[in-house]
């Protein structure tokens, strides 16, 4: 069982990735007091939490639904791991996450005024940045991976544990911006790619190996 709990702890929280969403919390509770941010960080996480904890209940009825196979999206969810995590490797973070800080700050500086601290913890915060489509993909090819119920459950705590650490990291978002600095953030970032690329290919190894199978069934 924490076997299972490690292995989808390790794809969701490079999937999450709550350090990515660092500049854009700075940047949109720039200026609030510690409680408001504290606050936020906390709705974020707990949104994030519920969306994920959804899939994971609801992801076999969507899979009967559509008819998809899990080989398939076992394949998709690999590819999908795996160009994000080239994505990351290949681009250049560092100046990204400072361009695209920066750019955001500016942006904030014109609409100061209007933002509600309160309403940007759901949306843009908690839906798409930590539970985007990579965080959901990876919650519905790991209910499939996994379809046990002791194996859900050690996939549910994967996700509670991803929430807390998503509202840690928000919660300390202005000092460790601060700390780590856009050089960190892009090491940090890559460490996690090479993680998250790994577990794509392994992914695209265990749907492939039964679509494999059945064809060489077939043509025997």
């Amino acid at each position: 069982m924490w076997k299972v709990a490690l292995l989808s702890f390790t794809a969701l929280v490079t999937m999450v990735n709550p350090l990515a969403v660092v500049p854009s919390f700075v940047t949109l509770t720039v200026g609030t007091p510690r409680a408001t941010r504290a606050s936020v960080a906390f709705v974020a996480s707990v949104v994030c939490v519920v969306m994920l904890a959804t899939f994971l209940l609801a992801g076999n009825y969507v899979f009967k639904f559509f008819g998809i196979t899990v080989p398939a999206f076992q394949i998709m969810g690999g590819i999908l791991f795996l160009s994000n995590a080239l994505r990351t490797l290949i681009a250049d973070d560092r100046r990204a996450y400072s361009v695209g800080a920066d750019k955001r700050m500016e942006d904030h500086d014109v609409v100061k005024a209007e933002v509600d601290p309160s309403s940007i913890a759901i949306v843009p915060l908690a839906i798409p940045m930590l539970s985007g489509p990579g965080a959901i993909t990876s919650v519905m090819v790991l209910v499939n991976l996994y379809p046990g119920f002791e194996q859900k459950m050690a996939v549910l705590v994967a996700i509670v544990a991803v929430g807390v650490v998503s509202y840690l990291v928000l919660l300390s978002a202005l000092p460790l911006s601060r700390m780590v600095g856009p050089r960190g953030a892009a090491v940090v970032a890559k460490i996690m790619a090479l993680l998250l690329g790994a577990i794509g290919i392994q992914f695209i190894i265990n749907g492939v190996t039964p679509v494999m199978v059945e064809i060489m069934k077939s043509s025997g």
